[in-house]
């Protein structure tokens, strides 16, 4: 059994096609690994305070990704289920990481005043899958090289890389443009980059990671890897 951080990611908009995000809050379990959905189905209920036009933005959303992955994963609005996604509209973007442990009722925040995206909601539903961002890899600095001291001090800890065992790449290589990396200059203190390529590899990424608005290949292979449709 690993003892590792079950968390809540929480990710803002900076731009249409970029996120900046930080760690809500943790919360500590005894797991291994990430807990996935049974039956590879997700139950959601959107809150109300949401618009219709909001809602279909949400479930187009979700149908998008379940497209994508060939149907690998669901989305199902609740019925009664037990073990649901609540989307609510508070402080931010975030979701928890994979199924929550204790069962139940599990929040994803989209903010009705900067998340009402789609790539923001399929980013923040594949932290509800269990994916965590493409930068905290355990493998990461090979592919780049994170600058602490321009970061802000109570958002370092958003770039520390996750133990093997918690994070889902599935063997795929560094993948600069997924739908779940951080921008090079997310929580900078004094606008200099917090993230540039490392040696060797092409500086042609050192701006553009992270601008990524869809889900790539690499993205889609590890959601059927993971969940088993690979």
């Amino acid at each position: 059994m690993l003892r590792v951080l079950s968390v809540i990611v929480c990710c803002l908009i900076i731009s249409s096609h970029a996120f900046q995000c930080h760690y809500k809050h943790t919360k500590r379990a005894e797991l291994e690994g990430i807990q996935k959905w049974p039956d590879n189905t997700v139950f959601y209920e959107i809150d109300d305070a949401y618009s219709p036009n909001e809602k279909q933005l949400i479930v187009d959303s979700l149908t998008e990704l379940t497209t994508k992955t060939g149907n690998c994963v669901r989305f199902v609005p609740r019925t009664g289920e037990e073990d649901y996604v609540q989307v609510v509209s508070k402080d931010g973007c975030w979701s928890g990481v994979g199924k929550s442990w204790s069962g139940g009722l599990q929040e994803l925040s989209l903010d009705r005043s900067g998340c009402m995206t789609k790539d923001t909601v399929i980013h923040e539903f594949l932290h509800s899958l269990g994916f965590n961002h493409e930068q905290t890899r355990p493998d990461r600095d090979q592919y780049i090289q994170v600058l602490y001291e321009n970061i802000e001090p109570k958002n370092k800890h958003n770039f520390d890389k996750n133990p093997a065992a918690a994070f889902q790449s599935a063997g795929l290589p560094y993948d600069f443009d997924s739908i779940m990396h951080y921008t090079y200059n997310s929580f900078s203190t004094n606008g200099l980059p917090v993230m540039v390529t490392a040696n060797g590899v092409s500086k042609d990424w050192r701006y553009t990671m992270g601008t990524g608005n869809v889900l790539t290949d690499s993205d889609i292979y590890k959601v059927k890897k993971i969940y088993g449709c690979a």
